[in-house]
């Protein structure tokens, strides 16, 4: 097919294996789907699975890298993530539970996509591709964009929060950290007060630009970490028309209903052990 009547358009991106090329190839997927109705939700996908990539194959190792395919109809838009193989498993969706911290990028990419195609092995590389189509048979309804931030204390939750913006965002984690300061040793003290005084404004502007940002305190055998990161928070109700991921099976009425999204996690003001 002539190049100039052809209605299939493909874009290809190679990016080394290094997790900041994840948000090289947001952007680049931003820029590509521009005028798309789909650059949003795309550019979640590939934030997921170039993630994965980097993290659970050999696209992480010197040397390797991950490759992202665009292909696009006027109906139809195709993102394809390739990995360098060296697998111990075929990527799969997964239904962690509720303190789990890992296991739900391919959940969350199979919630978006109308489909997805898992294809390859383990020695040439996975292709993962997740089909975003415009169906006037789907209801319209818009994802909510915003950060989603946590504390962990030794690798275990200890409390999250929403927020809609990077300015809230940052905020709760400068209200989360000065509220246990003045409990920490003199080092952490002082990584704290640097970090709330010369770093936020960099962590601030770094979410605004889709980089996830983290803080991590030691105070004796104690790791606080703060996290914050760019995410699509999906709608919680069946009669919206969309199939929700297993795990949101595990939250009740009362849960959802009664949480109160603006007060930071409760951390004793005797601090760390």
């Amino acid at each position: 097919m002539h190049e100039y009547t052809s209605k299939v358009r493909i874009w290809e991106l190679t990016c080394p294996g290094h997790l900041e090329e994840v948000g090289r190839a947001r952007r680049w997927t931003r820029d590509v789907l521009s005028d798309s109705g789909h650059a949003d939700d795309a550019a979640l996908i590939v934030t997921e699975l170039g993630t994965n990539a980097l993290l659970h194959s050999a696209s992480g190792n010197q040397g390797e890298a991950f490759n992202l395919t665009i292909s696009r109809t006027p109906e139809t838009v195709l993102v394809s993530v390739t990995d360098a193989g060296g697998t111990r498993t075929t990527p799969h969706v997964e239904h962690p539970n509720e303190n789990d911290t890992h296991g739900r990028g391919l959940a969350l990419v199979s919630t978006l996509a109308q489909r997805l195609h898992i294809n390859g092995d383990d020695k040439h590389g996975h292709t993962i591709t997740a089909e975003l189509t415009a169906s006037p048979k789907t209801p319209n309804i818009p994802l909510t964009h915003g950060y989603w931030c946590e504390c962990l204390v030794n690798g275990g939750k200890l409390g999250s929060f929403d927020a809609t913006s990077p300015e809230q965002a940052v905020r709760w984690v400068r209200i989360s950290l000065m509220t246990i300061a003045m409990a920490l040793d003199e080092e952490p003290y002082r990584r704290a007060q640097h970090w709330k005084n010369h770093e936020q404004p960099q962590a601030l502007e770094a979410l605004r630009q889709g980089e996830p940002q983290d803080l991590t305190l030691k105070h004796r055998t104690t790791q606080i970490t703060w996290t914050a990161r760019p995410v699509t928070f999906l709608p919680l109700a069946h009669r919206q028309g969309r199939t929700l991921p297993a795990c949101t099976q595990t939250h009740s009425t009362a849960q959802l209903t009664s949480r109160s999204c603006l007060v930071p996690p409760q951390i004793e003001r005797s601090g760390p052990t």
